[in-house]
């Protein structure tokens, strides 16, 4: 086996020398890659000449494990005009301590991440510690403070290797050898340097060469007394490691940040003018410290809110970043492109297109824009932390930090954006129809919270179907979610959809479905009752008993604007029989609780407050008969917040007191909260300053409100409060 072989020497090529070795000992890639310890792609790779600079380390491993004599050795070697080289020879071991330099600005909001890293490096023998999180989100900063705090734990020594330029994971250990002041190639010449020593590895960057992960876990293995504190965007994922995620700053140590760099560039402490200006450039930079470094940077030249009133308008800012950070960190789009390079053909096809979604979005979303099995490439973006997730709610969310979404969305594709595009449109159109459905024949609540956490996402599917003149989809999306809208307080943007579509490109069940949501958005506009009683005649016309029902109701509630109380009257009775009907078919909750609340609003004008009452409470017995979750006070609430902006406010007091008397007993904070929240605004108009405060209290507050009684009480004061101003007293 140690004999030379002889037709190898007469190659000229590394590459043909390797492969005429290697076959000369009849061995496999596979069986020479294993004894020498690196990749199969890695001999794989050196055969086909496509690395034709091997790292000495590899070299002395292929050697070895070929066992060549010192002519074949020397031979090999010539090949790469390296014959001699010392590098391939270990050297004597040495542990000079290479402390890695602290961090080159003020570390701000990293105290609690800090003793979180510290207590785990502390925590067992043979400790990895893998730090991940966004590019920019400063993990290398705050390795570096937590590297100096175990400092003293470790008498043998902190060693920092960088390995930003490493891209071959069967490099990696020479890397950090060499940091720790060794030659050794491998992991056992490694361990066998740290034996016994009690030292910190901080190893920079891993994200390109996460491969190495098992040799890390090796290393440990065989020197326990050593600490490895990694670096890396996406985690090592081997069972040893502790991975702890860099998040984001929170808003105020992101604006901290920002005056502490602003202050470091020579420019004035923002003044009161400036602060808003600020806060909202740290919601842009979505709490990334890189970005807000760089906006800091452009705003000590440009003056925040000049920067902010042209941050739309620019791709890139117009001030790098320092000169002391590396090429890849001196602007966002730098270093978002270097998280790009590493990521697999799905999860870069599909970034960009997620891009196009403003705020957050549901898997459901992500199937719409691109495609079931876009899964997977979804979950490789959350590992690279391009993407965020949020379990907060009922429905798991996910969205891009600003910064990323913003470079993404400048690399989409325009064949990629229209067919984002109509996959939204789509979405958005079914999405519309379902949670419509719900809301108006079950009263369901969840389906309004929905609405409300997709609306951007709705709106941006109802601006696709108008732009793509499918102008009767985008009315019925429109009729879909304009009561949701309604009652989460979107109705000057519902009637802001209302102006995107034009009659005369309707059907006639579009042009009815487009004058209710325009009646439903806007119940104060001087044509309401013109425009209610059109919709109501073109519903009746193409048979949509529920549609015509609702139109009805929006009708009465104008002719009682005008004092017209038979006309209301009529108008409700036609509404009960069209909602009567529709019942027996599908039942339509919506109509069936408004029709008595409608008779006690017109019974509340006429000043028939026991009346009014009577109806109310037979609107939520109807409501609790049929099951539904549709909440009697939370309407009671919206109606009381339309009578204050018209000055009655003794009768938005009366609707708000009728409204506490509704609300159940369990589960009864939420509409209480939004009646109280009501209440304040009402009792501040009244100039009762203490009230407003009370109320102020109950509405903000988590816990439950005070007990029945003395809420009801409290609302009866508001009356007679309001009562008293109002002069009926």
């Amino acid at each position: 086996m140690n004999d030379s072989v002889g037709p190898a020497r007469k190659t000229s090529s590394f590459a043909a020398l390797l492969r005429d070795l290697r076959e000369a000992r009849s061995l496999t890639q596979q069986e020479l890659a294993a004894a020498a310890g690196v990749s199969v792609d890695a001999v794989s790779a050196l055969e086909r000449g496509r690395r034709t600079q091997p790292q000495p380390h590899t070299v002395r491993a292929l050697a070895s494990a070929l066992q060549l004599r010192d002519a074949d050795r020397m031979a090999l070697l010539s090949t790469l005009g390296r014959a001699g080289d010392g590098a391939l020879e270990m050297p004597p071991r040495t542990l000079t301590p290479r402390p890695p330099s602290p961090p080159a600005v003020p570390v701000v909001g990293r105290d609690d991440e800090v003793a979180e890293i510290v207590a785990a490096l502390r925590a067992t023998p043979g400790r990895l510690v893998t730090l991940t999180g966004p590019g920019g989100v400063g993990k290398t900063t705050v390795a570096l403070v937590a590297a100096d705090v175990v400092a003293a734990d470790h008498p043998d020594g902190v060693y920092f290797a960088d390995l930003t330029e490493v891209t071959d994971p069967d490099d990696a250990v020479a890397v950090v050898a060499r940091a720790a002041g060794s030659a050794a190639d491998t992991v056992t010449g490694l361990a066998a340097h740290l034996a016994g020593a009690s030292a910190l590895l901080v190893l920079d960057n891993l994200e390109r060469v996460t491969a190495c992960g098992p040799q890390l876990v090796e290393l440990l293995t065989a020197a326990p007394d050593t600490v490895i504190l990694a670096t890396s965007r996406v985690p090592l994922r081997v069972r040893r490691e502790r991975e702890v995620r860099i998040a984001p700053l929170g808003p105020a140590a992101a604006v901290r940040l920002f005056d502490e760099r602003l202050a470091a560039a020579g420019a004035p402490f923002a003044g009161s003018g400036d602060e808003g200006a600020v806060a909202q450039l740290c919601r842009r930079a979505d709490g990334l410290p890189l970005a807000i470094e760089l906006l800091a940077a452009a705003a000590a030249r440009l003056g925040s809110r000049a920067l902010l009133e042209r941050i739309d308008q620019l791709t890139d800012l117009p001030v790098a970043g320092p000169r002391d950070l590396p090429a890849r960190q001196r602007t966002m789009a730098a270093t978002i492109e270097w998280s790009c390079q590493i990521l697999g053909p799905a999860a870069q096809r599909l970034l960009p297109r997620l891009a196009m979604v403003p705020g957050s979005f549901s898997l459901n979303t992500v199937d719409a824009i691109a495609a079931p099995d876009a899964v997977g490439a979804l979950a490789e973006l959350i590992e690279h932390s391009l993407v965020t997730r949020d379990d907060a709610g009922p429905v798991t969310r996910y969205r891009l930090l600003e910064p990323v979404r913003r470079y993404a969305l400048e690399t989409l594709k325009p064949a990629d954006r229209e067919q984002v595009l109509r996959g939204v449109a789509r979405w958005a159109l079914r999405a519309a129809r379902e949670h419509g459905a719900q809301i108006r024949g079950r009263g369901d609540m969840t389906a309004v919270e929905q609405v409300e956490i997709d609306r951007h996402v709705l709106r941006l599917g109802f601006d696709q179907l108008v732009d793509a003149r499918r102008y009767d989809d985008a009315a019925e999306l429109l009729w879909s979610v304009w009561l949701p809208l309604w009652m989460t307080g979107h109705t000057h943007e519902g009637l802001a959809w209302t102006d995107r579509l034009h009659e005369d490109d309707l059907s006639e069940r579009g042009r009815a479905r487009w004058l209710v949501a325009r009646a439903g958005c806007n119940r104060v506009a001087a044509d309401l009752f013109t425009t209610a009683e059109r919709a109501m005649r073109l519903a009746e016309r193409i048979d949509d008993a529920s549609l015509a029902a609702e139109a009805a109701i929006f009708a009465s509630a104008a002719a009682l604007r005008l004092e017209d109380f038979d006309g209301s009257q009529a108008l409700l009775a036609r509404a009960e029989v069209l909602m009567k009907e529709r019942l027996d078919v599908e039942r339509d909750v919506w109509a069936a609780v408004h029709v008595p609340i409608g008779y006690g609003d017109g019974a509340l004008l006429r000043g028939d407050r026991s009346a009014a009452a009577r109806h109310w409470r037979a609107a939520a017995a109807t409501a609790q008969e049929l099951g539904s979750g549709f909440s009697v006070p939370a309407v009671l609430a919206e109606c009381a917040q339309a009578a204050r902006g018209e000055g009655r406010l003794d009768d938005a007091a009366v609707m708000l007191a009728v409204g506490g008397e509704l609300a159940p007993q369990r589960d009864g904070h939420r509409p209480r909260a939004h009646l109280a929240g009501v209440a304040a605004a009402v009792a501040a108009d009244l100039g009762d300053v203490a009230s407003a405060q009370w109320w102020e209290g109950v509405a903000g507050s988590d816990a439950a409100p005070l007990d029945t009684a003395e809420l009801g009480e409290r609302f009866r004061e508001l009356v007679r409060r309001a009562d008293t101003v109002s002069g009926r007293d």
